[in-house]
This record gives structure tokens, sequence and C-alpha cells, in this order.
């Protein structure tokens, strides 16, 4: 592609993005290194597992709990428990299928280990401050759409220092639908935000930018690995926010 065709590109994305109101995001590997923090808080607690019980495997632990996490999340976490909740069945089930018992007491223990590792890890993606901090300076709207349960969710904007750039988070444990289930829709029409006056970024192209297509609204990859594509507003991506930040002006 020409250099005349790119620039001709971005300027047709800035005039778009000029026109948006609300700027939605997803936050898990969007906004921030959720996989990362996550695997170290998980891997804290198999550690903790096995100083109780150095006879079960550690890398058996690994492979239980992944199957467990995907037993356990195809819900999206839309019914509504807290964190803690799904955390503790996911502890108590882990430690059952290598034949330990799941005292309450036991179970307090690896809660805490998860969540004090996991707040330790939080870590923003490069570009997230900045370019949330754009947004605003506009006088732009954000609004974090994102699977999971609201408390934990409402906890890891705090941790992360973005409260005071985020005016309205919503999850699906508040709504009761997933994604791919709804949730777009129900979120434009309980915020009374108009489809063609939001963008949506996330890093997930089958639940984050195909649903929120879908709702009408125009949506962005964020894939790091990916490239940039700007040619096709039906096709949008970019590999790094602070791209996204020069395409504000």
């Amino acid at each position: 592609m020409s250099q005349n065709n790119q620039d001709q590109d971005r300027a047709t994305i800035r005039t778009s993005l000029s026109s948006k109101t609300w700027f939605g995001f997803d936050l898990d590997d969007t906004l921030h290194e959720f996989r990362k923090a996550s695997a170290q808080a998980s891997s804290a607690v198999f550690t903790a597992i096995y100083e109780e019980s150095p006879n079960v495997n550690i890398d058996e632990l690994k492979s239980s709990y992944r199957d467990i996490l995907v037993s356990t999340t195809a819900g999206a976490f839309a019914d509504g428990r807290t964190s803690a909740d799904y955390r503790r069945e996911r502890f108590s089930l882990l430690l059952q299928a290598h034949g330990l018992e799941a005292q309450p007491e036991r179970l307090v223990r690896l809660l805490e280990v998860y969540k004090s590792t996991l707040r330790a890890a939080l870590t923003l993606k490069p570009g997230a401050l900045q370019l949330l901090q754009r947004i605003k300076s506009l006088g732009k709207k954000v609004i974090v759409v994102t699977e999971g349960p609201h408390d934990a969710q409402q906890w890891t904007v705090e941790e992360l220092g973005l409260v005071r750039y985020v005016d309205v988070l919503v999850t699906t444990n508040e709504v009761g639908l997933s994604k791919v289930d709804g949730l777009f829709p129900a979120v434009l029409e309980r915020y009374g935000v108009v489809a063609e006056d939001m963008v949506y970024v996330g890093d997930n192209e089958n639940r984050d930018v195909v649903p929120a297509r879908a709702a009408g609204v125009l949506a962005l990859l964020y894939d790091e690995k990916g490239g940039c594509r700007l040619d096709d507003c039906a096709a949008l991506r970019v590999d790094s926010l602070g791209k996204l930040e020069d395409l504000l002006g």
C-alpha cells in the first residue's frame, strides 16, 4: 500500500474516532496483563498446596487446574457469584482431584495466596494509561465492558489506578449475559448509548470484536502480534495501544 493510501486510511479512522462519544474497552488482556498475573497467582497456589502436601506433583496440579478452568468458566461468569465463590470452587475441585481434603481454613489460605499474588502481579498494558488520559482530555466517556465477576473487575480497576478514567464498568456477572449472548445490546440499552456513537476495543476476535460489531458498534481488535490494519472499518486492528492513541490526533 502506498504512503498516500496509508495516510488516507489514518485520516478516515481519525475522523471516525473523533465522532465517537463513548470509548469502550475490554479489561483483561486489553488494558492489563491478566494472563500473566493470573498465571503467577495460580502458580503461587500450586506451590502452597505442594508445601502442605509434598507428595503432590506441581505439574499435575497445573494440568488439572487448566481442565477445571475450562469447565468452570464456560458461562463467562454470568451467574452472579463473587470472585471468591468462583475461586473457592476451583481450588476445592483441584484439591479433590488430587485426593486432598478441601477444609474451609485451607481454602481461605489459598484464596489469600491467590489474591495477594495477583495484586502484586497486576500490570497495565503498555500505553494503556496514556490512552485513557488522552481520551478523557478530549471530553470523551470511557466504558469498560468485560467478562468476569463484578467485584473482581471493580477491584482490578481500582488496583490498576484506573478508577478516575472509567465512567462505567459493566460485567457479564452484573448483567447476567455473556458477550456472545447479548451483553453489548443490553449495555447500549441500559446506558442509553447509540451504537454509532461508540467504538469498542478488545483482544478477542470472537468474544469482543464480532459481538460488538453485531450490535452496530465500531470494533477494533487489539492484537499485539497481528500488526495494524486501518484500511477497512470492518476489520480494524492495532498492535499497540500507543498506535491507537496516535489515531486520536
